[in-house]
């Protein structure tokens, strides 16, 4: 193997868990669930696309700190 298809590979694996990086930077509330369902069923692309859908409409930390509480 040459230095190509390692970084071929290691290329892969960053696409692989975009979904995962979406949620850990928005900070998003169940971004552990997103990197469970991100290793086990985004090697289909339709949950790989579905995750990315979700990751970007979760409700982050950040909107629920300056919610009012009634």
């Amino acid at each position: 193997m040459d230095a190509h298809e390692v970084i071929l590979y290691l290329l892969a694996a960053v696409a692989y868990f975009v979904p995962f990086y979406i949620a850990l930077y928005r900070k998003v509330n169940g971004r552990h669930l997103v990197f469970w369902f991100n290793l086990f069923f985004a090697w289909t692309l339709i949950a790989w696309v579905l995750l990315i859908i979700v990751s970007l409409s979760l409700r982050t930390e950040h909107h629920n700190k300056h919610s009012l509480i009634l």
